[in-house]
């Protein structure tokens, strides 16, 4: 402990001496206050120079806002600069080196993201990032990770390092009284720009970005709905049903990298196979309700069909386990993702879910000795459940194939079928050396996670009375256009999901996937209304205006298909709506092989 504090001070006497020609500000008449003007200076200069585009399309909202809102926006986002290092200069110097490396670390997060995203984090970024599973923020990290953004945050620390100069006064009422007004002032102004501003313009620089995204996060969950969801009337079951709908939602599946969607590289032979038999009734490319997992999952299991959310209806409309409870299934969710309805039910403090019998999690699989990490434990768990009784509705979100998709199949050579391939901790890397292994990657997860998935969920299910309604959350971009992100932006490849029913060979409704036409075009936003006609749910119980049925589709449904980037509800009006048209724009829903030499060995 002595040695780390002997290094902290070694550490402050340099940075000392780097700043010692601003040690004249120290016997300036409110050093505290001219000190924090510079600094808010210095790093409203850098940010430009990082952002140069960014402040150009800025810009171009003058004439729409006008001069005097656009120079207040800019005011009042130099003033919380201002006011932040003015909070910094009051405390003692050990304090201030801590708040140095802080803001630091925001500039290193921030100056990633937008390398990455061309942006800062968003609220809904952040949002995403407190609520997904610990495996989906490391991915996040070593996919956003540059370090050319390390070279960028130094100047922020060394901006803020000016503040070491000005002299420590212990006035314990002072520090309240400035804590106090700067913390009301950064609410207030936040608030402010909550209501009236969209919250993608005027992020002038890292530091009060990241603040403003963090308060938009809060002001977001007070507006938000937290009550209980709408009831369903009340509806006798004559008969209890011996079928089992299971619905499956992967992660991060890119439909148009299936060979059962005509992807050239034998991806998914397996599910060929059953297409061949009878088994698959294969709907081709559906397009995602988002560009988000927990946005796509909110669509799928409450079926609201506007973008965005501005009702809440994702948090009031009943799931399909309230309406499979009426109809006398017994209703299993199995979410080993950390997905949209966990994370919700845990933020609130609850231990169950209305309408679930059975709520298992990767923590519950290995109090049970299961290894639920990869999917295909999960294959064995469904098989073995339906293979002791039918009667079930079964929601399942599997861990899918989120980046690094290295960590999501076996080191087995069996697997590595393409080569080469990227290490688990291997950034993405757009050049074409680094896109070919990227999919070389890709590819060889999909024969895992998907493929093998469903050849041991089937080959292990004896009980031949069950229906899967299968898709993924959202697709990837596999850096095709130089990306090194894989979702979350309004790339319409990222809504590029695959959907298909597989059938037991006794399943009691066959005629349902028998009568779907060819030619339809499928979305997230039809599948509500599918699962309620699976169980046989009447009109009379279903208490909203779903979208159509799949089994409801013709060929002239769905000629333009949405799909909803950034806030769920809207709110601070960060969202974007992406049309898929018919015919869809060149490119979309097929993949080709990035080297032609690629071959299976």
């Amino acid at each position: 402990m002595f040695q780390n504090f002997k290094r902290l001070n070694k550490a402050m006497e340099v940075l000392l001496n780097i700043i010692r020609p601003l040690q004249m500000f120290r016997r300036t008449r409110h050093a505290d206050v001219v000190v924090a003007l510079l600094a808010a200076t210095l790093v409203a200069l850098i940010d430009p120079i990082i952002r140069f585009d960014d402040y150009r399309s800025l810009l171009e909202l003058l004439p729409q806002v006008g001069y005097v809102k656009f120079l207040g926006a800019l005011v009042l986002v130099f003033a919380q600069s201002v006011a932040i290092f003015y909070l910094v200069a009051q405390f003692p110097k050990i304090v201030r080196l801590l708040a140095m490396l802080i803001i630091f670390l925001i500039a290193l997060v921030q100056i990633s993201y937008f390398l990455a995203l061309s942006r800062y984090m968003s609220s809904t970024d952040l949002f995403m990032a407190l609520t997904v599973g610990m495996d989906h923020v490391r991915g996040a990290i070593v996919s956003f990770f540059n370090p050319m953004a390390v070279l960028w945050a130094i100047p922020y620390f060394i901006f803020s390092s000016i503040l070491l100069v000005v002299t420590y006064e212990s006035h314990l009422l002072k520090k309240l009284g400035v804590t106090l007004s700067v913390a009301l002032f950064l609410v207030a102004s936040n608030y402010a720009f909550f209501v009236k501003v969209n919250e993608r313009y005027f992020h002038l620089n890292p530091l009060t970005s990241f603040i403003r995204s963090a308060l938009y996060c809060q002001f977001r969950d007070i507006l938000e709905y937290h009550g209980p969801r709408d009831e369903l009337p009340n509806v006798p079951v004559t008969e209890k049903p011996t079928d089992s709908i299971i619905y499956i939602i992967d992660e991060s599946i890119r439909g148009s990298h299936l060979s059962l969607n005509e992807y050239p590289r034998p991806t998914t032979p397996f599910l060929q196979s059953l297409e061949k038999a009878g088994r698959l009734r294969n709907l081709g490319i559906c397009a995602a309700a988002s560009s988000y997992s927990y946005i796509a999952n909110a669509y799928l299991l409450s079926g609201h069909n506007k973008f965005p959310d501005k009702d809440f209806r994702t948090a009031k409309n009943p799931l399909p386990f309230d309406y499979a409870k009426k109809m006398g299934y017994k209703t299993i969710f199995i979410d080993v993702n950390g997905s949209y309805l966990t994370a919700r039910t845990q933020k609130a403090r609850q231990d169950s879910i209305r309408s679930v019998d059975l709520w298992m999690t990767v923590s519950d699989f290995k109090q049970r000795n299961i290894e639920a990490e990869k999917d295909l434990a999960v294959a064995r768990f469904l098989g073995d459940l339906l293979n002791d009784a039918g009667g079930y509705f079964i929601v399942v979100n599997k861990k899918g194939l989120h980046f690094p998709y290295r960590t999501r199949y076996p080191d087995d050579s069996d697997y590595q079928i393409w080569q080469p391939i990227m290490e688990t901790h291997e950034p993405i890397d757009p050049i074409p050396a680094g896109r070919e292994k990227l999919v070389n990657t890709y590819d060889n997860g999909l024969r895992f996670v998907v493929d093998e998935f469903f050849q041991i969920l089937v080959s292990n299910t004896r009980n031949q009375n069950y229906i899967i309604l299968y898709t993924s959350d959202h697709g990837q971009t596999l850096s095709e256009h130089g990306q090194i992100y894989t979702h979350a932006k309004p790339d319409k490849v990222i809504a590029d999901v695959p959907e298909f029913f597989v059938a037991g060979q006794h399943y009691a409704k066959q005629v349902l996937i028998s009568g779907i036409p060819d030619g339809i075009r499928v979305s997230h936003l039809n599948n509500f209304a599918t699962l309620l006609d699976l169980m046989g749910v009447t009109s009379s119980l279903r208490i909203y205006s779903y979208e159509k049925s799949i089994f409801e589709l013709t060929p002239e449904d769905n000629e333009v298909r949405f799909f909803l980037n950034g806030s769920l509800h809207g709110l601070g009006g960060n969202y974007e709506v992406v049309g898929i048209p018919t015919p869809p724009d060149e490119g979309w829903g097929i993949s080709n092989l990035v080297v032609k030499s690629a071959d299976v060995r």
